[in-house]
């Protein structure tokens, strides 16, 4: 864009994309913690209905991995504005409609069923399913905001001031995730569910009308290219696939170690049909006039190992992002319902720090390039993972936070390096496709990570739990077993996390300094 505005008018569009990105993340894993009263106020039978319901966490995050494939692109086509104010459209119709599912959207798919079929259905099913589907209406939506608002920040902010507010947007998208449990929480204690949805429309409209005008004098610059709708299909597959494989394990978001989903049946079938997508898209990609992601992008030395960093740091982060609710609950909190409040609470110490630390992480990145900052970012991390690997049995919150404080401190000072490298090495009008690649990975390498680490787990916790209960009876020594178990299993699962972030040092050294 060649009319850039003023800094004070630069800052305002950041706050102004940063709110909705923020609100879209909160809402992926918001759900986790009103699904029981989804549940209770649909009359869905527990022992049949809560796979089916899990789908409102898991379909928001497939819904939202999806849009960032292809939205960052399209926006490259017809314009970061258009696109945006389309995306913040598409979520706020989907916060609407999750918000009324029960009412019309239900009385209507439940006539569309009378007349297609004899049958007399479940009501309270049909009222789930309009549920999943306004969800992923409005995962969209709020998935493609990120790539487009980070393009739309790329654009605006030169490339020696770009890596503070992306790596601000960056940051605000990841906390949004681990703090939303503990929003859902705290708004379905003093207000009924839906309240949450309802919320999202007025700050929706506010953002559309000030973007719509902030944004109305600035040059809209797009390339004249066509989209790759097949590549747009077959990443779509790929990443379906590789989330009912690999995102099956994470679908109870939080409760104890016991409760952890295990591998089931179709997942290995899941896993290979996504590999097989992946090659798919790759060789399309390689052989489209216009494609999706233009493979000579990894070419550059800065975007490639950018890309495999933020994969390592996803896989790293989201393992202490589920690990530290599953340890709280598992260990310290006396009930569930008080482990999923508390929880909340606690991740915002690894939350808070992250999000603070992205601006000096920016501000590093523009006086003395991506690599030192990234690498002292890592290095904390690290830190922060060594001293969460000690965690026992008689941890408390006092000892928990601390520890938190330090890896979130170090997750943020990487983040606007490692988006500013992949975004400042993609030529101008790629810019929206590098913006959904810094997310992209981060997404697969936490999906892997969950997966992987709760599969590791469930085998870890059968094995350990077989050795050292086999000898004994007594209940009081069975559950200190028990709990002893749970912090070893997870402590090795900080312990691999650290290992990732450590692996994660190596592509960074590779980043050329600027």
């Amino acid at each position: 864009m060649s009319n850039r505005p003023p800094r004070f008018n630069r800052l305002l569009i950041l706050i102004l994309v940063s709110v909705p990105i923020f609100i879209g993340a909160l809402d992926l894993t918001v759900v986790s913690a009103v699904l029981p009263h989804v549940i209770y106020d649909l009359e869905i039978p527990v022992q049949t209905g809560l796979d089916d319901a899990a789908w409102l966490v898991s379909g928001y995050l497939l819904a939202y991995s999806v849009a960032m494939t292809f939205m960052g692109h399209l926006s490259d086509i017809y314009g970061r504005r258009k696109i945006y104010l389309l995306a913040l459209t598409i979520f706020a119709v989907g916060s609407y409609l999750v918000a009324v599912a029960h009412t019309w959207p239900t009385r209507f798919a439940l006539r569309a069923h009378y007349l297609l079929s004899s049958g007399r259905p479940d009501p309270a099913r049909v009222t789930l399913l309009s549920l999943i589907v306004a969800r992923m209406i409005q995962a969209f939506g709020g998935g493609a905001m990120v790539p487009v608002g980070m393009a739309l920040v790329g654009d605006l902010y030169p490339a020696g001031e770009r890596a503070k507010p992306l790596g601000m947007i960056a940051a605000v998208d990841t906390a949004g995730w681990a703090v939303g449990h503990f929003y859902g929480g705290v708004i379905t204690y003093h207000l009924e569910w839906r309240t949450i949805f309802w919320l999202n429309l007025p700050i929706c409209a506010i953002a559309f009308l000030l973007i719509y005008f902030v944004l109305r004098e600035l040059e809209q610059k797009t390339v004249i290219q066509r989209m790759d709708w097949l590549g747009a299909a077959l990443i779509t597959l790929a990443l379906t696939a590789l989330n009912l494989g690999l995102g099956v394990s994470s679908e109870t978001g939080g409760g104890v170690v016991e409760q952890q989903v295990a591998w089931p049946p179709y997942a290995t079938f899941a896993v290979i049909l996504a590999v097989f997508l992946i090659g798919a898209f790759l060789w399309r990609q390689a052989r489209a006039e216009h494609p999706l992601v233009p493979l000579h992008l990894f070419q550059n030395r800065n975007l490639s190992a950018a890309s495999l960093a933020n994969f390592l740091v996803g896989y790293s982060l989201f393992v202490a992002i589920a690990n530290v609710p599953l340890f709280i609950n598992t260990i310290v909190a006396e009930t569930l319902d008080q482990g999923a409040l508390d929880s909340g609470l606690i991740l915002l110490a690894l939350t808070v720090p992250m999000a603070m630390a992205a601006f000096p992480g920016g501000w590093l990145t523009a006086r003395i390039g991506y690599r030192w900052p990234a690498l002292a970012g890592l290095v904390v991390a690290l830190a922060g993972f060594g001293l969460m690997n000690h965690w026992w049995v008689d941890t408390t919150y006092a000892t928990m936070v601390p520890h938190l404080a330090v890896t979130g401190l170090g997750f943020g000072l990487v983040m606007a390096p490692i988006a500013a490298a992949v975004v400042d090495a993609a030529p101008a009008e790629y810019r929206g496709t590098a913006s959904a690649l810094v997310i992209i990975f981060r997404l697969v390498g936490m999906t892997i990570g969950v997966s992987s680490i709760t599969t590791y787990g469930l085998h870890r916790v059968e094995m350990l739990s077989s050795r050292l209960l086999s000898a004994t009876a007594d209940l009081v020594e069975i559950a200190r077993v028990s709990m002893e178990v749970a912090a070893t299993v997870i402590d090795e699962a900080f312990l691999i996390a650290g290992i990732a972030c450590a692996l994660a040092i190596y592509p960074i050294i590779r980043l050329r300094v600027h």
